[in-house]
């Protein structure tokens, strides 16, 4: 809008507040402003406050029930300032109440606004997501007409990522429901996520080609930078084994096993974070990672625990409190101080700067299993997890599997060389890798005091498979090395893990 229609809509509205207020409704007041919503960002601030004070009276009756048209006008306006006030003895945002109001009572436009300002940040601050209600106002608008593309690609999403339901994982009726919706919009970013349901297979069979092609045709931003990023990494799942998924996944809910393996002093496991697909198809993560649960004081009902997490090289470390019910621990850490896991690549990366992922864990749920005839301790993040930078819950199944570290596990396998600035030693004085940093190849040396199968896995700092060692059987006595080509592998962080007749080390490394 240029400057002289923006004066001269200025000289409208002020007349217009002071000659025709009492000739117009509520509903015709309402229209005349949303009528210019789309320019609301070129006004200047004394023009919004005339608007926000003529669409008031309008907006405040029987607090937006009688005329919620008039109540999404002034939420708009007080969006555009940012407005607060103090209400009922608490700080609250003008626009959030206002349009929360009109989406309450049905306003059409209202519903959908408020649904995508609290799925997109468009607030100023954070709110409680109810994403049940988010869908029933897109049922409603898909009923209604209106702006049917939009409505039907919302829900796309909100059933594919299985956030309407308390069902651990997507199944196939949301499946089949998202497929629907994308499929009955012309919307741009519904296009975008059907050509991840080829991708990936979710509800037809995978097609990557089909994909791609569907994302080269999309125009937009998200679906050519999504394009890039599934061609420059793998995508395939990452196997585990059968056991490991049955205790984790399938029969973590009906497993009521005694808790033994958290002991009264420190205990420390190794083992994998696991992160498995929306529809627990495949794993998409499997990173090791070590955790600590030191009792610092027992007080019955629950245990003041220090709880030590590595991961990517990283450490987390928290002070709480460990709940010992009969048959399930859990700690709570809360909305304030949840437990942030090291940054995760952002696998479905559709836009440039959205290239990290940060889970913030709010709560800790601690089973035990027997996997392979071994004791594992299985943890489960709660519902309330969230990815950070979305402001997204997350409705997808991750676990750890984990395994008590033992005196058979530390002494079995010793050290070859002592640590030096270019050899580092993996894990409990286990190995030797060098040179480290690494270049083009790298050596991993080891004596073992019993025969052993070893095998080597590289993972990217992001828990993606890059190499893998075919197993090899060595007898005991002497050193081994085993060299590793590196060449592929571009500059980064990386996780050399070993796994010695079933028990696994691992240990971080970069190359330059």
């Amino acid at each position: 809008m240029n400057r002289s229609n923006l004066l001269g809509l200025l000289l409208f509205a002020l007349c217009f507040v002071h000659i025709s207020h009492a000739q117009l409704t509520c509903e015709q007041k309402a229209e005349e402003i949303l009528q210019f919503k789309n320019d609301f960002k070129d006004y200047p601030p004394q023009l919004i406050d005339q608007l926000i004070e003529y669409i008031t009276p309008c907006a405040e009756e029987a607090y937006g029930k009688t005329n919620p048209s008039s109540a999404y006008a002034k939420g708009l306006l007080h969006l555009q300032k940012g407005d607060y006030a103090f209400l009922f003895g608490q700080r609250r945002e003008l626009a959030y109440l206002h349009i929360f109001r009109a989406a309450y009572y049905k306003y059409p436009d209202a519903m959908l606004t408020h649904s995508i300002n609290l799925l997109t940040d468009g607030y100023q601050e954070n709110y409680h997501i109810n994403y049940t209600q988010i869908a029933g106002n897109m049922e409603s608008l898909v009923t209604l007409n209106h702006k049917t593309d939009i409505a039907h690609y919302i829900l796309g999403y909100l059933n594919l990522k299985n956030l309407v339901t308390n069902e651990d994982f997507t199944n196939t009726t949301l499946i089949n429901k998202a497929k629907t919706h994308f499929e009955s919009s012309t919307h741009p970013m519904a296009k975008h996520w059907l050509a991840i349901m080829h991708y990936f297979g979710y509800g037809m069979p995978v097609n990557k080609a089909k994909a791609l092609q569907m994302l080269s045709e999309n125009t937009i931003l998200n679906s050519k930078t999504l394009k890039q990023q599934l061609q420059g990494q793998n995508n395939d799942w990452i196997p585990i084994s059968a056991e490991e998924r049955l205790a984790s996944l399938e029969g973590y809910n009906t497993n009521y096993t005694q808790m033994t393996l958290i002991g009264s002093g420190k205990t420390t496991f190794h083992g994998h974070y696991i992160e498995y697909d929306w529809a627990a198809k495949g794993v998409k993560r499997y990173i090791p990672v070590t955790l600590s649960i030191a009792i610092r004081q027992d007080h019955g009902d629950y245990k003041d625990v220090r709880l030590e997490f590595t991961m990517n090289g990283e450490t987390r470390i928290k002070d709480n409190r460990l709940y010992t019910p009969l048959r399930e621990y859990y700690i709570n850490f809360g909305q304030f101080l949840p437990l942030r896991i090291p940054l995760l690549q952002n696998l479905l990366q559709d836009h440039p700067t959205k290239n990290t992922l940060t889970y913030s864990i709010q709560r800790l749920n601690f089973k035990e299993a027997t996997i392979d005839g071994k004791q594992a301790l299985i943890v489960k993040p709660t519902r309330s997890t969230e990815i950070v930078e979305f402001n997204e819950k997350v409705h997808t199944p991750i676990r750890m599997v984990l395994y008590p570290e033992t005196a058979a596990r530390t002494t079995t396998i010793a050290a070859t060389a002592p640590e030096t600035t270019t050899s580092k030693p993996l894990g409990k004085d286990f190995a030797v890798i060098s040179p480290n940093p690494i270049g083009n190849q790298f050596n991993i040396t080891y004596t073992l005091d019993q025969p052993a199968e070893v095998q080597v896995v590289v993972y990217d700092f992001f828990g993606q498979q890059r190499i893998s060692v075919p197993t090899q059987k060595y007898t005991a006595g002497g050193s081994q090395t085993i060299t590793v080509d590196s060449a592929e592998l571009p500059s980064g962080t990386y996780v050399i893990q070993m796994t010695i007749n079933g028990m696994s080390y691992s240990k971080t490394v970069v190359k330059q």
